[in-house]
């Protein structure tokens, strides 16, 4: 199998958030961001739209793995739940999602968003629908 090279996420939100996918295999995908002035919020802490934007995007793309692009499905989110638990003390978050169920229609995921650190800072599960990977672009 291929190792996987981090790379950049460059489409819509995610792009514009600088975040890398650095893990992705079947039922797991990483994502980290390295936080700059606009993840913050008006009192400099990180926005919590950039964590659930992280973590949407991180438990998206572990129940979608599939290593040749043409076969690979889409997904839409169900429902999000987003506990935020820290501060990091750090410049950089890293969010883990696993799939926990999947079924033919759905699947559910958690994730773990930590900084460099190691510090706890979200948790949250998922669940998504399976899609034609084309019928949001319609």
């Amino acid at each position: 199998m291929k190792k996987l090279l981090p790379r950049e996420l460059k489409e819509g939100l995610n792009g514009h958030l600088n975040f890398l996918l650095t893990g992705w295999e079947e039922g797991y995908a990483e994502i980290r961001v390295n936080l700059t002035d606009m993840h913050r919020n008006r009192q400099g802490g990180v926005h919590g739209g950039t964590m659930t934007s992280l973590i949407d995007a991180a438990t998206g793309f572990c129940g979608i793995y599939e290593p040749d692009p043409d076969k690979r499905r889409g997904n839409v989110t169900v429902s999000l739940t987003t506990n935020f638990v820290g501060r990091p003390k750090g410049m950089t978050l890293i969010c883990k999602a696993k799939v926990v169920k999947a079924g033919r229609k759905i699947y559910f995921s958690s994730a773990e968003v930590r900084d460099e650190y190691n510090n706890l800072i979200a948790t949250a599960d998922a669940v998504y629908a399976y899609t034609d990977i084309n019928a949001q672009r319609r």
